[in-house]
């Protein structure tokens, strides 16, 4: 059982910054402006804006920014990834100074 609160910490981490990704993906912001009343969706990039309602009349008009969709979700997946990486060296480093090793002795003991 050692190590298991520093596991559950990268574990609360990643789950939370993949549950903040999900959120800023299918969540959208509704602008009601006097003409123009649309959906913005994505954070922090739009990449997504569903119009509902123009000076015209009400529409049903998507439009999708794919170089913004791609620099979002790299966003997302790129700090996911830092996160993962840095709980895995978190984990590692709290469970070896719990057993009194240094995490530096590491790549002596497998000499």
């Amino acid at each position: 059982m050692k190590g298991i609160r520093p596991r559950l910490v990268g574990m609360i981490l990643v789950a939370g910054w993949a549950l903040a990704a999900w959120i800023s993906m299918t969540s959208g912001t509704l602008l009601n402006w006097p003409d123009f009343v649309h959906l913005d969706y994505g954070f922090p990039l739009t990449f997504a804006v569903h119009t509902l309602n123009t000076i015209a009349g009400p529409v049903d008009k998507w439009s999708v920014d794919p170089s913004a969709l791609s620099a979002d979700l790299s966003f997302w997946f790129l700090g996911l990834a830092i996160i993962s990486v840095g709980s895995i060296y978190y984990v590692d480093r709290a469970v070896r100074t719990r057993e009194g090793e240094a995490p530096s002795q590491r790549s002596e003991r497998h000499k």
